[in-house]
This record gives C-alpha cells, sequence and structure tokens, in this order.
C-alpha cells in the first residue's frame, strides 16, 4: 500500500465503488472488493493525519 500516492488510493476506492454497486456483482467479489477498500481508506486516513501533523509543525515553527 504504501507505494501509492493519495490521489492513487482515492481513485482506487472510487473503482471499487463502482464495482460493488453493479448489480451483477458476486458476493465473493463484493467481500474482496471491501476488504480492500477498507484497507485502502486506513492508509488514506493516515495520510491525512501525518499531512495535518505536518502542517501544525510548520504553523508552530512560524509563530
Amino acid at each position: 500500500m504504501t507505494d501509492l500516492s493519495f490521489e492513487q488510493a482515492m481513485n482506487r476506492l472510487d473503482e471499487l465503488s463502482r464495482i460493488m454497486e453493479k448489480p451483477d456483482v458476486t458476493l465473493e467479489n463484493s467481500m474482496e472488493c471491501y476488504k480492500e477498500a477498507v484497507e485502502l481508506v486506513r492508509f488514506c486516513k493516515k495520510y491525512l493525519e501525518d499531512a495535518k501533523l505536518s502542517v501544525q509543525k510548520l504553523e508552530e515553527g512560524q509563530e
């Protein structure tokens, strides 16, 4: 997962969402998509948390 950029992860989440919305998707395929989506969401949340900390450090250094 670490080789993905934030934008790539978000694009993959969008793709997984479209796959799961299809009426002919199997339960097994849907579960696989869901598992991948959960990992991608964790990755994106961590990425955003790290970005927030970086911004806070920058702001603290400017005061």
